[in-house]
């Protein structure tokens, strides 16, 4: 994984608009608002967006109130049933458990089909809203990482 950068956006915007049934904000997303949101999280020092294997996904999470939410996870169409985006969210969930906090969680969409994977990912639900659940990691057994140094 890696973090994302200009590069990246394009491709972004299209699985984001792809797939927006299964996220809070559902209108188009634009070229200019996506350089928009992303000139805001380069400038929020709690937000982290990732891309896996280069093109097969991306996956994110933020600090807020002392807790990790994860976000914007999807799946590129050639990376679906592989296990590569499960094997990238335990990465992701080893990371902060050791590096940044001791709670993460989620929230999901009311009908998101991707609530089985979060389950097989260690979430399980916590609250329910109107129109969304609120996940939260728990049976979860981390991976081994190398932190890669920076310049």
């Amino acid at each position: 994984m890696r973090a994302i950068d200009t590069g990246d956006l394009e491709r972004l915007r299209l699985w984001k608009n792809a797939n927006r049934s299964a996220f809070f904000f559902q209108g188009e997303i634009t070229e200019r608002g996506q350089r928009e949101w992303f000139e805001g999280y380069l400038a929020r020092p709690d937000d982290f967006m990732f891309m896996v294997n280069e093109s097969l996904g991306c996956l994110g999470f933020r600090l807020v109130k002392g807790a990790a939410d994860v976000y914007n996870v999807m799946a590129a169409p050639q990376a679906s049933g592989r296990g590569l985006m499960r094997s990238a969210m335990i990465l992701l969930c080893s990371h902060i458990l050791a590096e940044r906090c001791p709670r993460i969680g989620c929230l999901v969409l009311k009908g998101n089909p991707a609530l089985g994977w979060y389950e097989k990912c260690g979430y399980r639900v916590a609250r329910e809203a109107e129109n969304h659940l609120e996940l939260e990691l728990g049976s979860f057994s981390p991976c081994r990482y190398r932190r890669q140094a920076t310049a």
